[in-house]
C-alpha cells in the first residue's frame, strides 16, 4: 500500500492566497511534501537567482526557432493520413492512450511570441515553476493530459522490445529508414501513405512521434521512436506525458537562461540563436487557459471535440504591458481552468462537483489524477527534470502551504505502468475554494521581498541586431573587440554567451 500523496491538518491558520480579508481556521488538504510546523523558523526564503529582467521582447538581440510548434498548414497530407487511418486503428489508439493526442495534432495554435517570452521571463529553473509577485504556478502533468492528450500512465517510453516477432518489425522500420534519403519527414509520409504496406501503422505512428512528440531538430525520422510505436500499434500503453513535460521544462530553462544572457548583452552586433524541439505551443495555450486579461475568444467546441479544439486558429490579443498584466493577476488567475463548466465539454470524475474520499487502490479513472500529484523525476530521451506538483497544490484543488525542498536523490523514478494502492485518497471538489497558509503567505512575501517593480515599463529602445547567420554548432573563435563568441554545448543545451 502506497502512502496518501494528501495530508490533512485540522485545525489550519489559512488566508485568501493575495492576502485579503482576515485570517481564518478550517481544515485544509495539502500535498505533500510540506515543512513541518516545527521546522518552519529554519526555512530560508526562496533564493531567486533566475530573477525577472526589465526587457522589451521586439528588442532583444534573441532569435528563437520553436522547432516542435506545428502550426498546422504545412500538414494537410498528415490530416488526411490522420483521418484515414483512425477508422482502422482508433480502438487501438484509445487503448494506447494516444487518440487524443493524434487528433490534437491536427490543431493550428497561431504563436504569440511576446506572450512566450513574456511568460518565460517568469519562469525558475530550480523549482521548475512561473514565479510571479503573488504567488507560484506552473505548466504541470495535468495540463500536458488535458490539452495534449498525452498519456499519463503506462509503460516507459524505454520500454525494450522483447519478442523476436516485434524486433523483426523494428529491423524493417530501419531498413525502410535507410532508403529514405536523410530519413527525412516528409519523405517518410509519402513512402508510406497510402502505400498498402504491412508497416504503414507503425510508420504512421513512427511519423507522429518524430514529428509532433519528440521533435529532431533535423527534422527526420527518429530510430528511438521505432520501439515505441510499435508497443503502440498494438495497444501497449505507454506514459508520453512525462518525457513530452521534461522537454518543455527544459526548453522554457533554456528560454529563460538566454533571457537573461541577452539583458547582459552590451552589444547590438550579437544574436543568440535558441532552438526549442518540445511542443512548446501547451505553454501559450496554457497561458490563455488560464489569465483572463490575455485570454482571446475561444472557439466553442462541438460534442466529444478535444479541449484544445478552443484554441485552434484562435488569434491571440495584443497586450501593451504584458508583464503589468502578468505581475498582476492574483485574483483573476484562473487556477482550475479544466474543473469549470464550459458547452461541450466532459468532466472526468476527479473533477468532481462533491470533495470524497476514494480509496483503498484507484481505479483507472482516477489514477492519472493521482500521478498528476506525485513529487517524480521526470524522463525523457536526452533530460531529467523534477516534477514538484507541491509548489502548486492550487492548481490541483487542494491549499498550499510551504512546500519542501526536494534532493534529486530523493525524486521518486516510480513507473506509472500499475494501479496504486492508496491508503485514504482526498478528491477535492472542482468549486472548492482556495486558500494558503498564513506560515505560507509571509513566506513567500519574504521570498520576493527582493524583487523590484518589474511593471514600471520597457527599457528604452535599442539599435535592432544585424548579425545574420546561424550560431547553433559554432566553435569558439577569437574575440574581436568590444565582440563576443558563442559556445555550443550540444544540440539540446543552451548556447552560453561569453562577453568580453
Amino acid at each position: 500500500m502506497e502512502e496518501s500523496p494528501i495530508q490533512e491538518q485540522e485545525d489550519a491558520l489559512m488566508v485568501s492566497p493575495t492576502g485579503g480579508g482576515d485570517p481564518f481556521h478550517k481544515k485544509a488538504f495539502f500535498l505533500k511534501p510540506i515543512v513541518p510546523i516545527s521546522a518552519i523558523d529554519h526555512e530560508p526564503p526562496l533564493t531567486l537567482t533566475q530573477c525577472p529582467f526589465r526587457f522589451d521582447p521586439k528588442k532583444w538581440p534573441l532569435e528563437v526557432e520553436f522547432h516542435g510548434w506545428r502550426q498546422g498548414q504545412e500538414d494537410s497530407n498528415w490530416n488526411s493520413w490522420v483521418d484515414r487511418l483512425a477508422p482502422l486503428h482508433q480502438s487501438t489508439w484509445k487503448r494506447a492512450g494516444i487518440y487524443d493526442a493524434i487528433f490534437s495534432s491536427k490543431y493550428q495554435i497561431r504563436r504569440k511570441t511576446d506572450l512566450v517570452y513574456g511568460v518565460a521571463e517568469k519562469w525558475c529553473c530550480e523549482t521548475n515553476t512561473f514565479l510571479f509577485p503573488w504567488v507560484e504556478a506552473s505548466i504541470t502533468l495535468e495540463d500536458v493530459m488535458v490539452l495534449g492528450g498525452f498519456s499519463v500512465s503506462g509503460d516507459s517510453v524505454f520500454s525494450s522490445l522483447e519478442s523476436i516477432e516485434l524486433k523483426q518489425v523494428e529491423d524493417r522500420l530501419v531498413k525502410a529508414r535507410k532508403e529514405v534519403k536523410r530519413a527525412r519527414a516528409s519523405q517518410w509520409l509519402q513512402k508510406f501513405v497510402n502505400s498498402g504496406s504491412e508497416l504503414e501503422h507503425e510508420a504512421f505512428l513512427a511519423f507522429w512521434l518524430s514529428r509532433y512528440v519528440f521533435h529532431d531538430l533535423d527534422r527526420s525520422i527518429q530510430k528511438r521512436a521505432f520501439p515505441i510505436a510499435i508497443h503502440l500499434a498494438r495497444g501497449t500503453r505507454i506514459a508520453l506525458a512525462q518525457s513530452v513535460l521534461a522537454d518543455i521544462y527544459n526548453d522554457l530553462s533554456l528560454l529563460k537562461k538566454a533571457i537573461v544572457a541577452s539583458n547582459k548583452l552590451k552589444t547590438s552586433d550579437c544574436v543568440l540563436k535558441v532552438k526549442l524541439k518540445s511542443p512548446f505551443h501547451l505553454v501559450q495555450v496554457w497561458a490563455w487557459e488560464r489569465f483572463l486579461k490575455l485570454t482571446p475568444i475561444p472557439n466553442v467546441i462541438k460534442y466529444a471535440e478535444l479541449r484544445l479544439a478552443r484554441w485552434d486558429k484562435v488569434h491571440g490579443l495584443s497586450i501593451e504591458n504584458l508583464r503589468s498584466v502578468l505581475d498582476s493577476a492574483g485574483e483573476a488567475f484562473m487556477w482550475r481552468p479544466y474543473a469549470m463548466s464550459i458547452e461541450n465539454w466532459n468532466f472526468p470524475k476527479y473533477y468532481s462537483e462533491k470533495e470524497m474520499w476514494i480509496g483503498p487502490g484507484l481505479d483507472d479513472e482516477f489514477l492519472p489524477f493521482s500521478i498528476c500529484l506525485r513529487v517524480t523525476e521526470l524522463v525523457g530521451f536526452d533530460n531529467r527534470k523534477q516534477n514538484l506538483p507541491h509548489r502548486v497544490a492550487m492548481q490541483f484543488g487542494y491549499d498550499q502551504d510551504v512546500p519542501c525542498k526536494i534532493a534529486e536523490s530523493k525524486v521518486s523514478r516510480k513507473c506509472c505502468n500499475e494501479k496504486t494502492e492508496i491508503v485514504g485518497f482526498y478528491i477535492p471538489s472542482r468549486l472548492s475554494k482556495l486558500n494558503v497558509t498564513a506560515r505560507y503567505l509571509k513566506w513567500w512575501n519574504e521570498s520576493v521581498s527582493g524583487l523590484k517593480d518589474t511593471s514600471e515599463g520597457a527599457l528604452p529602445q535599442k539599435k535592432k541586431p544585424k548579425m545574420e547567420g546561424s550560431l547553433v554548432r559554432a566553435k569558439q573563435s577569437p574575440v574581436p573587440p568590444g565582440g563576443c563568441y558563442v559556445i555550443m554545448v550540444s544540440e539540446l543545451r543552451l548556447l552560453i554567451l561569453i562577453l568580453s
